[in-house]
């Protein structure tokens, strides 16, 4: 039989039992450096992520005014706001906020207005005015820019890279 002093002997002494301070400050510390350098890169993904989807969300809108018109017969207006980040389509009478993260910072072709927007006009026969617009990240502007091209003789919204 075992006597109480061998079980005592056997059981770990309260010094060498879990962990000291400095290993925990020192894993906390590990902790701390590696959330200051991921955060910085998720947030940056998701504005990239939020530029993406809002590019697809114009060149779609560019796509749905341009088979209205050749379905309708009738001629479809969107109007390109850059001051206020927004898109307007005229006969729909609805307006598309491209968000916190995005901007315009380019528009070139359509009817410029006298109060700075472009109206491009979708025709009946598949043709359209033409348009050419950037949408990048507000915070770095040209890191994640895209060109959205409207061709004006067959419509045909393309989606690449912003130019340099």
């Amino acid at each position: 039989m075992r006597r109480d002093s061998d079980i005592r002997a056997h059981r770990a002494r309260p010094s060498e039992a879990g962990f000291t301070f400095l290993e925990i400050l020192l894993v906390v510390g590990i902790i701390a450096v590696a959330a200051t350098l991921v955060a910085p890169a998720i947030d940056s993904g998701m504005r990239a992520r939020e530029v993406r989807s809002t590019v697809r969300a114009v060149a779609a809108t560019m796509r749905t005014l341009q088979a209205e018109a050749v379905t309708t017969g009738n001629i479809q207006h969107l109007v390109i706001d850059a001051q206020a980040n927004e898109l307007r389509a005229i006969e729909r009478d609805a307006s598309i906020a491209l968000g916190e993260s995005t901007q315009i910072t380019r528009v070139q072709g359509g009817e410029i207005d006298p109060s700075g927007v472009v109206r491009v006009n979708f025709y009946p026969n598949g043709s359209t005015s033409g348009v050419d617009v950037v949408v990048d990240d507000r915070e770095s502007p040209g890191d994640v820019g895209f060109l959205i091209s409207l061709d004006p003789l067959i419509g045909v919204v393309s989606i690449g890279d912003e130019p340099l």
